[in-house]
């Protein structure tokens, strides 16, 4: 680094992930590629003890300090953070000798993993990071999910954000440290200026950067409590002519981990910070109505469920599937109960009436990241597995055949 920065911006910045405890192997280091920002909190718990006698505080204990980094990135056909973090065993669709079980996509088994996160800041000289070293690193070591979000909207590109937490942090700078460092090459050589969206080698490509013209109505299964959706089949949104049934303005799903500590006497740090199942997943569904919500709220259920398994209620349960051009797929499974819908706008002011469904389901969220084997043999690790693979509505929804891909879990 030929001086001092003066300031740090987002050319001279870069985040690698890796499975806890194989850091040590720089081709187990995985980039963020398409990342927007990164920003890590420390807090530092500190309890009061006072006694009787004096005002002054007999000692202001220090408890295990709690690191929290979120990082958000644009879907671009890389990895995404949620499968970075959380990579366990290869999954190749249909060949037995490494058919790991495709439910460990889901959220009991990837709230289990840790991953080690690492920020480099590089020289600001330098139009891009290949070939530096980091000047400056933050090695964020056994960091857990906490929490995951996916945002869909008319404006904007679509994104992904990921919140990890844990109890180390350190800063490596110059000297001895550069020894340990982990910020550089061969992990940081993808960023030499070059650098675009990942559409691989065995499909067409992927839309790039993914936005609203990317998200594959075809291919999506929506609640059928949206006034339109007639049938619980892929690609329920849209006519037989291939126009929408519904207009939809933004869709996003979220959950949080709520992690705990579990402590044990002889150690002050957790010895695991278990997921708090079950886990909330809330899905919303903006759109614009045509005719109002047609949701009925009766004192006493639903009429039309009379004589059925929901008798006195108001609600059935929906299957959610969401897909995208470049193969991001988040299976909600089918059990989405609507928790509130609002209706709104088109006032004086201007404007178009919409609805929003608000959606939720415990445990259900199996993000699918569907990607090939590049050619000579090279695969990016955290993939997810794209479920249907053998489904003709939904492989219709690509411009590729599933036949002639390696669908990859990690």
């Amino acid at each position: 680094m030929a001086g001092i920065n003066n300031r740090i911006f987002y050319s001279c910045q870069g985040v690698g992930i890796c499975p806890t405890g194989q850091a040590s192997v720089l081709s187990e280091i995985q980039m963020v590629h398409g990342l927007q920002s990164a920003a890590i909190t420390t807090n530092f718990n500190l309890e009061q003890v006072f006694e009787l006698g004096q005002l002054e505080i007999y000692e202001n204990i220090e408890g295990t300090p709690d690191v929290e980094i979120t990082l958000e990135k644009i879907l671009d056909g890389y990895p995404l953070i949620y499968h970075l973090a959380s990579s366990g065993d290869l999954y190749e669709a249909g060949n037995p000798a490494n058919d790991a079980d495709p439910g460990a996509s889901g959220l009991a088994a990837r709230s289990k993993a840790r991953c080690d996160v690492y920020l480099g800041i590089f020289d600001e000289a330098d139009s891009n990071i290949a070939g530096q070293d980091a000047a400056v690193e933050v090695a964020m070591t056994g960091m857990y999910i906490s929490s995951v979000s996916y945002n869909f909207a008319t404006d904007g590109n679509f994104t992904e954000s990921v919140t990890l937490v844990g109890n180390n942090k350190k800063w490596l700078s110059g000297g001895v440290d550069d020894a340990v460092k982990l910020m550089k090459q061969p992990a940081t050589s993808g960023f030499d200026g070059n650098d675009s969206p990942f559409i691989g080698v065995a499909f067409a490509p992927s839309g790039g950067v993914q936005r609203r013209e990317d998200f594959v109505m075809e291919g999506c299964i929506l609640p059928l409590t949206i006034d339109g959706i007639k049938t619980n089949t892929y690609g329920n949104g849209q006519f037989p002519d291939g126009s929408n049934r519904v207009h939809l303005q933004s869709v996003s799903v979220s959950t949080d981990f709520s992690r705990d500590d579990v402590l044990e006497l002889g150690r002050k740090t957790p010895y695991y910070r278990p997921a708090n199942f079950p886990i909330e997943v809330t899905t919303e569904i903006e759109a614009i109505t045509l005719s109002g919500d047609f949701i009925g709220a009766y004192e006493f259920g639903d009429p039309e469920f009379d004589n059925t398994a929901n008798s006195g209620n108001n609600l059935t349960d929906d299957t959610i599937f969401i897909i995208t051009r470049n193969g991001v797929a988040i299976d909600l499974g089918d059990k989405n109960k609507i928790s509130s819908v609002s209706y709104g706008g088109g006032d004086a002011g201007g404007g178009n009436a919409s609805v929003t469904y608000s959606y939720t389901n415990f445990n259900e969220l199996d993000v699918q990241n569907a990607q090939t084997r590049e050619a000579g043999g090279t695969q990016h690790v955290g993939k997810g597995y794209l479920k249907g693979e053998s489904n003709a509505s939904l492989s219709g929804a690509y411009d590729w055949a599933w036949k002639d891909n390696i669908a990859w879990d990690a």
